[in-house]
């Protein structure tokens, strides 16, 4: 068959990106498919690269087009492809958008579908979605567009979480904001506290306050702000261990789940999270730890919620679903529709574990995609006649 890679981006998850690219087209060239390289620029502009392997540098001289209802297009030639399959992060790349113009333009994409991808990758959606299915999740607070906008000053309104009895909004200088807000977060979240992206991953503009105040909260919101539109604030829960499973839908729909594995992380005991440079360093970097070495109750019973929020977002395909355990409570941490494949990517290593190799996970998800082509081709979309 015919399968168009898509890889790059625009993402500080790009390097991610092209790195699991080099992974997938090795495996999908082990199955004997002809690939075509598809790679997106940081500006989003699309490009055939024609040849045999992925580079860091993306080659110019093809632009594509894309052409809702047909599919891509080359100049004036149109690509022949069966399926494609996207190892692209963030925004434009695993929010849904990518996945809503694949399915516009009739070309079956491997993995999760624009609802699920889009839910996936907003965590605070995702989190109350979670909590209305009986799954634990770590206490939260968003920062949304109203509440950035008042903490810079450009506007008075406070956000409501901000008119509690305990928190005083009516200050004018910047400084006494940014103070009130930190007390109000940890008066909703907790003493001690981890703020990230909303939308966006790899461990990226992440920051941990163990003892937060007005001007460490100003300075990881506004990193975290960088990154994303909103800003979530969670509790930092410690001491915690972090564990991770695999998802892969099998023909029949069954849910194989890879894991439990534990996280050993080198860096927790001076970042307090998994930082990009200790996922994806060449040395002494993160890994697994394969059995979790947690009772089989425990295991068992984060494998049942990975599959529940798997279901709860409508995912397709695939996704890892990570969690954190603390004093033996259970929390979900997050679920990614579109994780890393690297070398070094816990996804492959967890499915290898479970008895799949990446050839394997491929040719599943391939054979997903081109049956939901099926499926919504027989849908009718017809008019009622009178």
């Amino acid at each position: 068959m015919n399968i168009a890679l898509i890889y790059g981006g625009r993402s500080a998850e790009h390097e991610v990106s092209v790195n699991s690219a080099k992974g997938v087209l090795k495996a999908l060239s082990n199955l004997g498919h002809t690939i075509h390289l598809i790679a997106i620029t940081l500006e989003g502009r699309w490009f055939l690269q024609k040849t045999d392997e992925v580079q860091a540098s993306i080659m110019t001289d093809h632009p594509l087009t894309i052409v809702p209802g047909q599919g891509i297009f080359c100049g004036s030639e149109q690509l022949a492809l069966d399926a494609a399959f996207a190892v692209t992060h963030g925004f434009g790349g695993e929010d849904g958008n990518l996945q809503g113009l694949c399915m516009l333009s009739n070309l079956p994409l491997c993995g999760c579908d624009t609802l699920s991808s889009a839910l996936g990758m907003h965590k605070e959606k995702a989190a109350k979605l979670f909590a209305l299915e009986g799954i634990p999740t770590v206490a939260s607070l968003l920062l949304d567009r109203q509440a950035l906008q008042w903490l810079e000053g450009f506007t008075s309104t406070p956000p409501p979480w901000m008119e509690g009895p305990e928190v005083n909004p009516g200050f004018d200088k910047e400084e006494e904001r940014w103070e009130q807000a930190c007390r109000g977060a940890r008066l909703l979240v907790g003493s001690s506290l981890f703020i990230k992206p909303e939308d966006s991953g790899s461990s990226i503009g992440v920051s941990a306050l163990r003892l937060p105040d007005g001007n460490g909260f100003k300075a990881a919101v506004r990193e975290a702000s960088r990154h994303s539109a909103s800003v979530l604030v969670q509790a930092l829960i410690e001491p915690m261990d972090e564990l991770e499973c695999a998802l892969l839908e099998s023909e029949d729909g069954t849910l194989v789940v890879g894991g439990p594995a534990l996280v050993v992380d080198p860096g927790k005991q001076s970042n307090h999270f998994l930082s990009y440079a200790y996922k994806y360093s060449q040395t002494d970097s993160a890994y697994l730890q394969l059995p979790s070495s947690y009772p089989e109750h425990i295991e068992e019973q984060i494998r049942a919620y990975a599959r529940q929020a798997f279901r709860a977002i409508g995912g397709e395909g695939y996704a890892r679903v990570d969690f954190f355990i603390s004093e033996g409570r259970i929390y979900l941490n997050e679920i990614n529709t579109s994780p890393g494949m690297t070398a070094k990517s816990h996804y492959p290593l967890l499915m290898q574990h479970a008895g799949f190799s990446m050839e394997k996970v491929l040719s599943t998800l391939i054979g997903h995609a081109l049956r939901r082509k099926v499926e919504e081709r027989l849908r009718s979309y017809l008019p009622p006649k009178e």
